[in-house]
């Protein structure tokens, strides 16, 4: 399987001029061919003049569309940032157009459905394991997908070696469904949503995310606005969230053809990463996928591999109470945890503890760095890493300050805390005591 693809013929963008940002909001692609992508870009980024500052916004698992981050994302293009998120998995979210979803987020996601495959089980095991996928082979929401131009490979055996254990996943969470009826239905919506993707090794993932930020940059810089860009020097920044967290941390890491060549950070802020690829998704989904040696888990991605080529800057900020990935993989306290791996010397990892005294009560957990999990219900995300009706004091007093802070470069990642308002939150440098 590859890792990399020639890159596609550009694709017509979706605009749309919103006032209440100064801004233009680009939007193209499908989430299924792992193309959807979209681009804020601020007013000010017209003027040949003015710096390109640029950040390349990186979603958790599963977490593809834009609305479970837009805040935070609108929040940046008022400071003046170009900021690229894309949805670098393939995933089966809707290509909602982007006049009736900007600025907004779903209350709900009903109208949603992840594709059906027991078909597609059926037909792939009468098929050669060493066969490409072919259109016929999927269920027909995903057909045209692979074929998309720049899609990488995948076999029949690859998907096979996923559409076998979920089979078994689906049998498991059937009988959680006898106790717990809507989180059930959740996960497995959430889990189906991206299953085409763990026909993949992750390196495709974050192979992906590059490509795309880097050929939407170029593609925009080909409009009349914008035609400064391909000599203007740009400053690029990411930022990452759980499984986007690791993915951001390990950029550094591609090599050849796949290293970015504008978009190489020139510091990373990470908020409650994963340590690998495997982590945050539910143990007994793991355990099957790696029985049959699923793509998606037989070449995980590792902070222990990919750390090593990190010399930029870097921040990590994670929760105390994040259950889905335990702050003690990153540090133990005696130089013991994933936070060694990192190469950097200007590294600096911090805690957040909880405050339950405020109103609602803040709760340290991995979800927090998101602004909304609406678009699916609570009960999923009760036990998914956390519940956001929109941004807390978590986001604006705690990641968003922080962000601006070492993406402009006024202070170093050790130097955070002195640089920043105090949070009504204690947040320390040292790690938790292990639960």
């Amino acid at each position: 399987m590859q890792d990399s693809a020639p890159q596609p013929p550009p694709q017509p963008w979706q605009s749309l001029v919103d006032p209440d940002l100064d801004a233009t909001i680009y939007q193209r692609g499908q989430h299924s061919a792992g193309t959807f992508i979209r681009v804020y870009v601020p007013r000010a980024a017209q003027c040949a003049g003015e710096p390109l500052r640029v950040i390349l916004y990186l979603h958790g698992f599963a977490l593809g569309l834009p609305c479970f981050y837009e805040a935070h994302l609108r929040e940046l293009v008022q400071q003046g940032w170009v900021v690229i998120f894309p949805d670098f998995q393939f995933s089966a979210y809707p290509d909602t157009p982007l006049a009736a979803v900007s600025g907004s987020v779903p209350s709900s996601g009903s109208d949603h459905q992840a594709p059906r495959w027991a078909a597609t089980t059926w037909r792939l095991l009468r098929r050669s394991g060493d066969r490409l996928l072919e259109a016929d082979d999927l269920p027909p929401e995903l057909a045209e997908t692979i074929t998309a131009p720049g899609r990488p490979e995948a076999r029949a055996g690859d998907l096979r070696r996923v559409l076998l254990p979920w089979i078994l996943i689906q049998l498991v969470l059937w009988v959680i469904g006898w106790f717990r009826r809507t989180y059930a239905r959740n996960l497995s919506k959430l889990l189906g949503t991206v299953l085409f993707s763990l026909a993949y090794p992750p390196t495709t993932w974050l192979v992906n995310a590059v490509s795309q930020a880097e050929a939407a940059l170029d593609d925009l810089a080909q409009l009349p606005p914008y035609r400064h860009w391909s000599t203007q020097p740009l400053s690029a920044y990411t930022f990452g969230h759980s499984l986007g967290g690791l993915l951001s941390l390990s950029i550094p890491s591609l090599q050849g053809d796949q290293a970015p060549r504008r978009l190489q950070p020139r510091v990373v802020l990470a908020a409650d990463p994963a340590t690998s690829t495997t982590m945050g998704i539910p143990a007994f989904a793991i355990a099957l996928l790696r029985l049959f040696d699923a793509p998606f888990t037989r070449d995980p991605i590792s902070i222990d591999t990919t750390g090593a080529a990190l010399r930029q800057p870097v921040a990590i900020l994670h929760g105390m109470a994040d259950d889905l990935v335990k702050p003690q993989l990153w540090a133990t306290g005696k130089g013991g945890g994933a936070f060694r791996f990192i190469a950097s010397t200007a590294k600096a990892l911090y805690f957040s503890e909880s405050n339950t005294a405020l109103t609602p009560p803040l709760i340290a957990c991995h979800n927090e760095a998101v602004t909304s999990t609406q678009y699916y219900n609570d009960a999923l995300f009760e036990s998914f890493g956390g519940v956001k009706n929109g941004p807390n004091a978590y986001n604006t007093s705690w990641i968003w300050p922080a962000l601006t802070a070492l993406f402009t470069e006024v202070t170093t990642p050790s130097d955070l805390l002195d640089h920043l308002p105090q949070p009504p939150f204690r947040v320390t440098t040292e790690p938790p005591a292990a639960r």
